[in-house]
């Protein structure tokens, strides 16, 4: 047991004394989960464009596109102000707002007449998408006057000519006339449009994280806490070449203690080491997503012990190569697909269910998953000791089969 303690606190001191490595295995995931979080904006953050309006017309048909965003389901995107010419070229060209429409003087009444009519669009080039949509959408307004005029052209332009001889109101038949005419081309549509031959059903899945009320950062989470586990894992497992080279494994062979114990005491430094980091991952989900306190000791418990498996399985491709460069290789190739797989750079949600359901029986895969049931407040008692089972049994056997080589072989290579 001495031998065992004193390997681990060998361990974590060299550890502490390259905080430049320590840094980078916490550091780099970190960045990573940033710029993968951050254009998801949040909580329940949605796009929204900032469309700056000058209304030169004033008419109608002009004041209803300009309470078009203000209020229903198309306010939630679109943020809609009426601002003069003057300052409306300078807000834009300040980058103050995605885009600014002139509607020029004459607008409506040449919709009404089927008259040529140009509506001035600017677009900020510092945003993408945004300036897109706001285009498409003024696209798809001009086809849908195109058809109404189509449809109702003729009695919309006899009303937008007035009453005739310069009267104040239309005669009670002209008026009766007209309303009939437009009654009819919609009867006429009725099995066409009323109801409509086409309809969209719509259907939201969502995963228990949503429907618990979780931003979407909150889905990334145990995805960043494994990456930085899996980093921790790979530098560990390196260290056993350092060690080698630097004469230290020689030494072991005089000790009268199994190589096993050997290989306890780095498990043991990792342990400490990722229940550490952890510790400060799950703190921060706490103050970033709400997450009960009440979770963490188990959450903390559960990376602490997946992240420990995941070192045995590095270790067992350390010992297994020919030289460090090798085993820096070989551990590469295996950590990259599984973070792709198991929900570090992608959350299962997001991916192709063949690919989620691939990724789920990846042992980091499993951690996560489970990570994910904890944070929610649902952990499966069976779900998570069958994961515990799959995860810890090839662990275990990692751990046996490294032990065994390190005595036979690695030392003496």
């Amino acid at each position: 047991m001495r031998f065992l303690i004193s390997s681990a606190r060998k361990d974590l001191l060299r550890r502490l004394g390259d905080p430049v490595a320590l840094l980078m295995w916490i550091g780099v995931p970190l960045v990573i989960g940033s710029l993968i979080i951050i254009p998801f904006g949040g909580a329940d953050s949605v796009p929204k464009a900032h469309v700056l309006l000058v209304d030169q017309d004033n008419s109608l048909l002009s004041g209803l596109l300009a309470n078009a965003g203000s209020g229903g389901q198309l306010g939630q995107f679109l943020d809609l102000e009426k601002v003069e010419l003057d300052e409306g070229r300078r807000r834009i060209d300040a980058g103050e707002a995605t885009a600014l429409l002139i509607v020029p003087q004459g607008f409506g009444a040449a919709v009404l007449e089927e008259k040529p009519a140009q509506l001035t669009l600017i677009t900020n080039p510092s945003q993408r998408i945004l300036p897109n949509i706001i285009q498409q959408g003024l696209e798809m307004l001009l086809e849908a006057v195109f058809y109404l005029q189509r449809l109702i052209g003729a009695p919309l332009q006899q009303i937008a000519g007035g009453p005739p001889d310069g009267g104040d109101f239309f005669a009670n038949q002209t008026v009766a006339q007209l309303a009939a005419e437009i009654n009819q081309t919609l009867q006429e549509l009725q099995g066409t449009l009323l109801p409509p031959l086409l309809q969209l059903e719509t259907t939201v899945e969502q995963s228990q994280s949503q429907a618990a009320g979780m931003p979407i950062g909150f889905l990334f989470l145990p995805g960043v806490l494994f990456m930085a586990l899996m980093f921790i894992a790979q530098g560990m497992s390196d260290d056993l070449w350092k060690e080698k080279t630097q004469g230290a494994l020689l030494r072991l062979v005089s000790v009268p203690q199994r190589p096993s114990l050997f290989l306890g005491g780095k498990l043991l430094a990792s342990a400490l080491l990722m229940a550490a980091v952890t510790l400060v991952g799950l703190l921060l989900g706490v103050a970033a997503f709400d997450v009960p306190l009440a979770r963490l000791p188990l959450a903390l418990l559960w990376c602490t012990f997946a992240g420990t498996a995941l070192l045995a399985f590095f270790l067992l491709l350390h010992v297994h190569a020919s030289s460090q460069r090798a085993g820096n290789v070989l551990s590469t190739a295996f950590l990259f697909p599984l973070l792709m797989l198991g929900g570090s750079f992608f959350p299962f949600e997001t991916m192709p269910d063949w690919m989620a359901e691939l990724g789920r029986w990846t042992p980091n895969g499993l951690a996560v998953a489970q990570l994910k049931q904890i944070l929610t407040g649902a952990p499966d008692p069976g779900a998570l000791a069958t994961a515990a089972l799959g995860i810890g049994v090839p662990a275990l056997a990692a751990v046996l089969l490294s032990a065994r080589r390190l005595s036979r072989r690695f030392i003496a290579a």
